[in-house]
């Protein structure tokens, strides 16, 4: 509006305080215009740079997972060979029992320790499936919530990404202009220069 103002006061006489005003706060708008982009840019770019880190901690975060994941299968499988290297005693066990039934014919007596071998067996088989089973629920609960973190890390930051990307151009797309806006108001000031000059003139 201060411009349309301006150029109506051109061609019907000026006041030389107006078109100084004019310029000064042309200026001062160029300026303010620049100077609001920059901090738009530079506020994207560290927004884009915590975003990135963010990312990369929850990378480093993955491999230590999948460290710790390496290790709970190693010791799931060091379990494992240790129930198998048991199985060979078993012959020895049964030996030993079918003995201990002809070295002690009390039937009630051979029931109650042939019961508590059972129990033995029966507990025993128990802690390992449990063991077992509780190893594999953690790993498949901490790899399950690691992904699911990942992704929704990774989902944030493509969509961070992309708004910031596109903020990034329309900064540098209005960076761009304003050169081209300066040269305009230079052309606009070069033609305000050249009607005074003409006044002055026509006044002498």
């Amino acid at each position: 509006m201060e411009n349309n103002t301006f150029k109506s006061v051109a061609f019907g006489g000026f006041d030389k305080q107006d078109v100084i005003r004019y310029i000064e706060q042309t200026a001062k708008e160029a300026a303010a215009v620049q100077e609001r982009l920059q901090q738009e840019n530079d506020g994207l770019r560290a927004e884009l740079q915590t975003t990135s880190a963010q990312l990369e901690r929850l990378r480093t975060q993955l491999t230590e997972l999948q460290r710790e994941h390496g290790q709970l299968q190693d010791a799931l499988s060091r379990e494992q060979t240790a129930r198998q290297a048991l199985e060979p005693a078993k012959p020895e066990a049964e030996r030993l029992a079918a003995e201990l039934e002809r070295l002690r014919p009390d039937a009630e007596a051979y029931a109650q320790f042939r019961e508590r071998i059972g129990a033995i067996e029966c507990e025993a088989r128990k802690r390992a499936a449990d063991l077992e089973a509780s190893t594999v629920a953690r790993l498949e609960g901490m790899i399950s919530s690691f992904q699911k973190q990942y992704q929704e890390l990774v989902t944030t930051f493509d969509s961070t990404a992309t708004h910031v990307t596109g903020e990034l151009r329309k900064v540098e797309v209005n960076l761009a202009q304003l050169p081209r806006a300066m040269d305009q108001a230079g052309v606009e000031l070069n033609e305000l220069s050249a009607v005074l000059e003409q006044t002055k003139k026509q006044e002498k």
